[in-house]
């Protein structure tokens, strides 16, 4: 009961965040003439779509977080449907408040069915840098719409990917949340892998890691520099922990994470690291 109660809580975040986006949407083109849907990248990369899906899939997101519920494939369902719900009900809305200079209203006019087959395929688009106008784009407008609706998509598919790549307890399937976070930066490399390879050479519990992980290495940012922030999770539900390890190098004008070197590391039940972090 828990589990599907669970599930709709997870829904109704994603839905609430859906209407919100469709009506800000909306909101934003009434105001200033400006589609953020409909933004595109010459025409076929929809950038203003993909924008548009990743903050409606945004509930999703945390309600998932809340709920505890992970990412999988009805989720991922529920997320296809509410994106064509969405563009539908930002096309309704468009509809439902569009009036006329003399004062009518179209949606007393023509049928939504019409409504939808005339903006799309006598909308006009601005491609290139001097921002050329298309003309109508005719039939090509329907090819539009499917190419905005996969954008829309692909926003959600990054808030679900987000999801996935979230550490899990294994015990509990619970995510875990983060308690404390380290961040040490190294002159070079060497020195840092050093660190890396020789910490949980050590007992969790021991003197020795205790001593490494609370350490403070505070070198200046260079070329050849690696860093390696370290978060401390913890789960909700059964108090486990677990330390994520994320290493970056900097390249003389900005850190590059080097992501074959991440790591996520469960702490032996018992073991408390939390003071550790907060020295």
């Amino acid at each position: 009961m828990k589990n599907l109660a669970d599930s709709f809580g997870v829904a109704a975040c994603g839905l609430v965040t859906s209407i919100l986006t469709a009506i800000a949407v909306v909101a934003v083109a009434k105001i200033t003439g400006f589609s953020i849907f409909t933004l595109s990248i010459w025409l076929i990369v929809p950038a203003g779509a993909i924008l548009t899906g990743f903050a409606a899939a945004s509930g999703y997101y945390f309600g998932s977080l809340y709920f505890h519920k992970k990412a999988g494939v009805i989720l991922l369902l529920q997320m296809v449907v509410i994106a064509g719900v969405t563009q539908l009900l930002i096309y309704y809305m468009e509809y439902s408040t569009f009036v006329l200079e003399d004062g009518r209203r179209v949606s007393d006019l023509l049928p939504f069915s019409r409504y939808i087959d005339i903006s799309l395929t006598e909308a006009h688009y601005s491609v290139g840098r001097g921002m050329r106008d298309t003309g109508k784009v005719g039939s090509f407008g329907y090819a539009l719409a499917i190419i905005q609706f996969i954008g829309f998509l692909i926003g959600g598919l990054g808030v679900f990917g987000f999801l996935m790549s979230k550490p899990v307890c294994q015990k509990c399937n619970m995510y875990f949340r983060p308690l404390s976070k380290r961040a040490k930066v190294f002159t070079d490399a060497e020195s840092g892998a050093q660190y890396y390879d020789d910490l949980f050479k050590h007992p969790t519990d021991g003197p020795e890691f205790l001593a490494m992980i609370s350490s403070d290495v505070k070198s200046e940012a260079k070329k050849g520099s690696l860093s390696i922030e370290t978060t401390l999770y913890g789960c909700p539900k059964c108090k486990s922990q677990l330390i994520e390890d994320e290493v970056t190098i900097h390249n003389g004008e900005e850190w590059k994470e080097v992501k074959e070197l991440n790591r996520r590391v469960v702490i032996p039940d018992g073991v408390n690291l939390t003071n550790a972090f907060r020295k």
